[in-house]
């Protein structure tokens, strides 16, 4: 396939992409109602079976926050696991770094590392040519890109505080074993949270699945503080349990959640 065949779907595949990467998380306080509109390519998956996936070395959006970036491996191993599980057969990725690295060397690093924007020219440019050169010197089907994103979101009125994004609930984590939160601290204000934004792209140039699952948050209060205050949490993914389910509902349904939640929409039919 030449390269001016395929870079129109890429502008077109990259800015939506952009435009998910961006969306703030919803504060609907409907149940479920935050779920991730997946996109998923059936037809291209029907005529086209996929079987070996490469998991990619670098982000689909931008870099992922400096802090995150020492968990994208631990949470990339959930992903491959249970993309094994579903009989997916995961392979190194040594051909693709090397496919990237010859590819930016004629293009241009896509990433900026001191300001994390993304120089979209490179990248579409990088990109495709990577996807060819592992359709023409591999056997791989798909490239899978996990990128580790924050959500704004903060914690509903109601008596139970619960913030929700990307098809979870969480509630608050409090510093210590004092007494509780003061009658005058501010649960109007936002605080980041964690998804794992996926995005599936077969080596023909067609992407075959989008979507995102909420894990974390990554702030606790301090009740000690005045009427307190929120301070970043360490630790942030020593939940096996949440890091799981976050993984299972962004693959969903690339690989079918069981316990997949339903939508008000659905709950409607």
């Amino acid at each position: 396939m030449k390269i001016t065949q395929i870079i129109p779907k890429w502008i077109h595949f990259f800015l939506f992409i952009l435009c998910g990467l961006s969306l703030p998380a919803c504060q609907n306080t409907a149940i479920n109602s935050t779920l991730y509109p997946f996109s998923y390519d059936d037809e291209t998956l029907n005529s086209t079976p996929v079987k070996k996936i490469v998991m990619a070395h670098i982000n689909f959006g931008t870099p992922s926050k400096q802090y995150l970036r020492d968990e994208e491996n631990k949470v990339d191993n959930y992903v491959k696991k249970q993309l094994k599980e579903s009989g997916y057969d995961m392979t190194s990725n040594l051909l693709f770094q090397q496919a990237w690295r010859k590819a930016v060397r004629q293009y241009g690093q896509p990433y900026d590392s001191y300001t994390s924007q993304i120089n979209q020219r490179a990248f579409m440019r990088v990109m495709v040519t990577v996807l060819q050169d592992m359709k023409k010197n591999s056997n791989i089907d798909a490239v899978v890109f996990t990128d580790l994103i924050e959500r704004q979101v903060n914690f509903s009125s109601s008596h139970n505080r619960i913030a929700k994004w990307d098809g979870v609930s969480r509630k608050p984590k409090i510093k210590g074993s004092g007494n509780g939160v003061s009658q005058g601290f501010d649960w109007m204000q936002t605080i980041p949270a964690v998804s794992i934004f996926i995005t599936i792209y077969h080596v023909n140039g067609n992407r075959l699945f989008q979507s995102a699952g909420g894990i974390e948050l990554t702030r606790m209060i301090d009740p000690n503080r005045g009427n307190g205050r929120f301070i970043r949490r360490e630790n942030i993914f020593s939940s096996p349990s949440h890091i799981r389910k976050g993984v299972a509902l962004a693959l969903h349904p690339f690989v079918f959640m069981d316990d997949y939640p339903t939508s008000p929409n659905q709950a409607l039919h």
